[in-house]
């Protein structure tokens, strides 16, 4: 008796996330979307619903541009944006992307569901403190906007010098008020 009430416990949160995914505060980015769950599935068993396995056991495929030509699935909104990244968080349009769950990994269900609430955001290694850095002592040569993926503007930064330094300074100032971002929608990269 006491091990069925120790695997109930045990099981409680999961259950509570499927039937009422509110309570447990997992509403907006771990519910299972389409999901219908069979009569022999257990709580009490070890293995888990397929769309609530953490995050480290499946892969998801990258959102893609809607304007790419090849945005047939934009109907039903699965996998493309409309833009990447933003200034700020609210600026930041979310999608929904396909998974699968890596191989050797056993869940319940179909291993293949889609994920809400991804952001579309795009990264590239681009660090701020290191493009920073750069600006700061490399910047009269134009290595931060080439890094930054500007081709043309620091190669006219290295013709005139950074212009005789007025433009060095004042790409560090914009840098740093976070004025300069990387080109073609890319994010800076997030330090863990």
């Amino acid at each position: 008796m006491v091990t069925s009430s120790v695997e109930l416990l045990w099981a409680l949160p999961l259950v509570l996330s499927v039937l009422v995914p509110d309570v447990v505060g997992l509403s907006n980015s771990r519910t299972c979307q389409n999901f219908t769950v069979d009569e022999d599935y257990s709580p009490t068993s070890p293995l888990v619903l397929c769309c609530l396995v953490p995050e480290e056991f499946y892969m998801c495929e990258e959102p893609k541009s809607s304007d790419d030509g090849n945005a047939t699935n934009t109907s039903i909104g699965i996998g493309y944006c409309s833009k990447f990244g933003g200034q700020y968080y609210e600026d930041v349009e979310n999608t929904s992307v396909q998974c699968q769950v890596v191989e050797g990994v056993m869940c319940h269900g179909n291993t293949s569901f889609v994920k809400t609430g991804v952001p579309c955001i795009k990264y590239n290694g681009h660090y701020f403190p290191t493009i920073l850095l750069y600006s700061v002592f490399m910047g009269f040569l134009g290595i931060d906007r080439f890094c930054l993926g500007y081709t043309w503007l620091g190669v006219a930064k290295v013709l005139t010098l950074g212009g005789i330094g007025v433009w060095w300074v004042v790409d560090a100032i914009l840098l740093m008020a976070g004025m300069i971002a990387p080109a073609n929608e890319y994010s800076w990269e997030q330090f863990y």
